[in-house]
């Protein structure tokens, strides 16, 4: 028989049960060759949360339960399977659906009902006493912040934490370092960039000893009021954010401004006066609103360029050239500490806005060539139609899916029923929308569809209703590029435009190459 153990361990869980990866693994293999296993696989997860399902470790070993190659699963613990009820027993479920059967090194688990009663409810009171010992611990900082002290022993750029005290103090080369930026963005007029710039060129350290400052370090020094004497405390909402590097992106909770009210003031050491801070402030908030309307309205391909080198976005921006300011597009090489910084290429705006342009234009008169670079060439066919409807079916088996999980949630009461619902809606709206898209591709290929060239030809027409296209203003060319392109690729001799269709069929876009310069293209 082959068994699967798994293991998990997060710093909490350390510090309050002792737990170690190590003694789990000997105890689960222990009890998996006890229990006739004559290959022991191992699984586990280190410093993963058990509040989170999508584990790389748990996820390993659940496509090995489903694949068959597993018929004995062995864990240490319940709460090391899973932190939430409803995940606990969502796992339990799959390894009993695939015939795995599922032991335990310190609790004696019954595949019967009253084995999965005392199972659940186990789960249930893990989760309610790990949710009371968060309620009290955040209770408990809010009280020490009414005291007048520091609920945690954060200290901002400029302090140190004093721990006798319990408070913030002024840290003295940090503090004046912190006085120079303000300095510099007040007096001199710098910006963020600059202010970086120039500390990372006089020498100066970050607190962690890194030779290059990034402007958003530079950017939060100046926004951080504890710098003129008060720390708020329950400022932001950071629940589930700790959670944040084992999520998706698109899953992961954001940071949220808490009411002002619910702010507790804590008086520290002033480095910055307020009249300071506040001018820093004005003036900073005027820059974001040159730069929204100065910058970015001048840009006709403003979001959409790509720089083929490098791979990263280019962006608008002005570059002095023998005292004359020249619009162009760069993913410059950033000195102030950028994760990923570009590969320095400028190219002018003007080159490669006509060439765009020109191409945008010629689509308006002749629908074909948009055709042509919508489908890569390939004749349009009920194919791609078809392909769209393929995709919307897996869709639609995912939701139908998540329904079903949502409503095991409810029916076993291991969720509020009011967030089960409201998920339960999303679900079914989207499965309307789903379906609603699935019969329209459907009705086009049983009936007899507008060719393509035909539909584009109408829209240009109603689009510009008999204008000359030159003459129209930047915000109208800016609308219509939008319109057709989807994004621009700027090789060094040729650009690579990502076209689509306004009020697009099913298919979306591909690349293909619109323009082939001599050269360097902008050069």
């Amino acid at each position: 028989m082959i068994a699967a153990t798994y293991v998990r361990v997060s710093t909490e869980d350390q510090a309050e049960h002792g737990y170690s990866l190590e003694h789990q693994r000997q105890e689960c293999r222990r009890r998996a060759l006890d229990l006739g296993a004559e290959d022991v696989r191992e699984f586990g997860d280190e410093g993963v949360s058990g509040a989170v399902l999508d584990r790389p470790g748990l996820t390993a070993l659940r496509a090995a339960v489903r694949s068959g190659a597993v018929g004995l699963v062995v864990v240490y613990d319940p709460d090391r399977l899973a932190r939430k009820l409803a995940y606990q027993l969502l796992v339990t479920d799959e390894l009993d659906a695939a015939g795995a059967r599922l032991e335990f090194v310190n609790f004696e688990w019954r595949n019967t009902p009253e084995g999965q009663f005392f199972y659940a409810m186990r789960g249930a009171v893990a989760q309610y006493e790990k949710e009371k010992i968060r309620e009290r611990t955040m209770a408990g900082r809010r009280q020490k912040a009414k005291a007048g002290k520091m609920p945690s022993r954060f200290a901002a750029y400029g302090y140190r934490y004093d721990v006798d005290c319990e408070a913030l103090a002024v840290q003295p080369a940090e503090a004046e370092v912190v006085r120079m930026i303000f300095r510099l963005l007040v007096d001199e007029r710098l910006g963020v960039n600059g202010i970086a710039k120039r500390l990372t060129q006089e020498g100066v350290r970050t607190r962690r000893g890194a030779p290059v400052w990034h402007r958003v370090v530079v950017r939060q020094i100046l926004q951080n009021p504890v710098y003129t004497g008060t720390f708020y405390a329950n400022r932001f909402n950071c629940e589930g954010m700790s959670l944040n590097k084992h999520l998706p992106i698109e899953q992961r909770q954001p940071m949220r401004k808490r009411p002002h009210e619910e702010w507790i003031p804590i008086p520290v050491p002033a480095i910055i006066d307020a009249p300071s801070w506040q001018r820093a402030q004005e003036i900073m908030g005027q820059a974001r609103r040159l730069m929204h309307t100065a910058s970015r309205s001048d840009y006709l391909l403003s979001g959409l360029v790509t720089c083929g080198g490098c791979g990263l976005s280019m962006v608008g921006t002005l570059r002095n050239n023998w005292g004359k300011k020249v619009r162009g597009y760069t993913c410059r090489r950033s000195w102030a500490g950028a994760k990923e910084p570009g590969c320095g290429r400028w190219l002018r705006a003007e080159p490669l806005e006509t060439a765009v342009w020109s191409n945008v234009a010629r689509w308006t008169t002749e629908p074909e060539l948009l055709v042509a670079a919508v489908t890569g060439g390939r004749e349009v066919t009920g194919d791609l139609v078809r392909e769209e409807v393929q995709r919307i079916e897996a869709a639609l088996c995912d939701a139908e899916q998540g329904k079903r999980n949502m409503l095991t949630v409810l029916e076993r009461h291991l969720a509020d029923a009011e967030d089960c619902l409201s998920a339960l809606d999303r679900i079914r709206e989207r499965m309307e929308g789903l379906t609603a898209r699935k019969r329209e591709l459907e009705l086009t290929l049983a009936q007899p569809r507008e060719a393509d060239a035909d539909r584009i030809r109408k829209w240009a027409t109603e689009w510009f209703a008999g204008g000359a296209l030159n003459d129209l203003p930047l915000d109208r060319r800016r609308l219509l590029v939008r319109q057709l392109v989807a994004g621009v690729t700027a090789h060094e001799s040729m650009l690579v435009v990502r076209a689509r269709i306004p009020d697009p069929p099913a298919w979306g876009g591909n690349e293909a190459v619109v323009f082939d310069a001599a050269g360097r293209v902008g050069r």
